[in-house]
């Protein structure tokens, strides 16, 4: 059981370690206007010499909107008629989005826990007229057994922008796109570390937040990474830096490996914390889109003649 726990502690802190959420990754863009969302959840229980009980959820609400004085209204006459009707265009691109995401997890047996984490992030982005510039106000609350963390709130607002947005050209791979952000923002940092052996001890700082966040996606392969570098202003020798990439490359039509790297870096942790951590993983993929069965290539079986049992002949 000993080891088995090892190894789950393994995983799980390279999940849960990190302090600095990836919104990027949890944008939905799917270009759906209005409400959108998913849900994951995650149940698994293991019995050797204890019964090791997991749980995952993470609900993802976004809403993507535009007031009234974006959405346009014109007027058309209607034929034989002198009355007017007002038709109302949406448009393509929106102005506000909010964004709600929240994570949960937990691992125990036998009535002790070996992983306990939670966090809740709000985010609302406005995007500042037709421009490549967005700002946007954040805040989120977590708490994290790993870490020592008895609660963490975080506030802040700060720009991002889009450097690059470009699409597959005519003749060229249809899904093909690259995609570059840039993000800053500063946030006010209040945490309580909870040790075993002494009083809570509170913490606070503001940190300056910057990331950069790129999609690649050509015919053979496909690269996301985002990056976070977080100082304290009062302090540059305090840092917080982490880092997301991942790889795909397609070695058939169907089939593609993906190469997963994280990793997490602070550079003052509570005491027992490790100031770095890295998870790497390696997983495959096979899809079935393109499975089908061809109609023209299915041979046609032709009834069989009944052959009779006896025959009957006539004198």
């Amino acid at each position: 059981m000993d080891k088995v726990l090892s190894i789950l502690l393994c995983v799980f802190t390279s999940t849960v370690f990190s302090q600095v959420v990836n919104i990027e990754n949890s944008r939905l863009g799917d270009g759906t206007y209005g409400f959108s969302g998913a849900l994951d959840l995650t149940l698994s229980a293991q019995k050797q010499k204890d019964l090791l009980l997991s749980f995952q959820f993470k609900p993802l609400i976004q809403f993507k909107f535009n007031s009234k004085k974006d959405i346009v209204t014109y007027d058309t006459i209607i034929p034989d008629s002198s009355n007017l009707k007002h038709r109302i265009i949406k448009p393509v691109d929106y102005k506000h989005l909010i964004l709600l995401v929240n994570d949960i997890k937990y691992t125990g047996a036998k009535g002790q826990t070996y992983a306990n984490f939670g966090m809740s992030h709000l985010r609302y982005s406005y995007r500042i007229a037709k421009s490549i510039w967005e700002w946007e106000s954040f805040t989120q609350v977590q708490y994290n057994q790993l870490l020592l963390q008895k609660v963490r709130y975080v506030i802040g607002s700060g720009f991002r922008a889009k450097l690059f947005d470009v699409d597959a050209k005519e003749n060229e791979f249809v899904d093909r796109a690259i995609r570059l952000y840039v993000g800053t923002s500063l946030f006010y940092e209040y945490e309580e570390i909870n040790y075993k052996d002494r009083p809570i001890e509170h913490g606070n700082a503001m940190r300056w937040s910057t990331y950069i966040s790129s999609y690649l996606n050509f015919k053979h392969f496909e690269f996301a990474s985002t990056t976070y570098f977080q100082p304290n202003i009062a302090s540059f020798k305090d840092i917080k830096f982490s880092g997301e990439y991942s790889v795909l490359f397609r070695v058939t039509d169907p089939f593609s490996i993906r190469f997963s790297l994280s990793h997490y870096y602070d550079s003052r942790p509570p005491e027992t914390v490790l100031s770095s951590t890295f998870s790497f993983s390696v997983g495959f993929t096979y899809k079935l889109d393109n499975f089908k069965v061809d109609p023209d290539k299915i041979k046609k079986l032709k009834p069989k003649e009944v052959q009779p049992i006896f025959e009957i002949q006539e004198e």
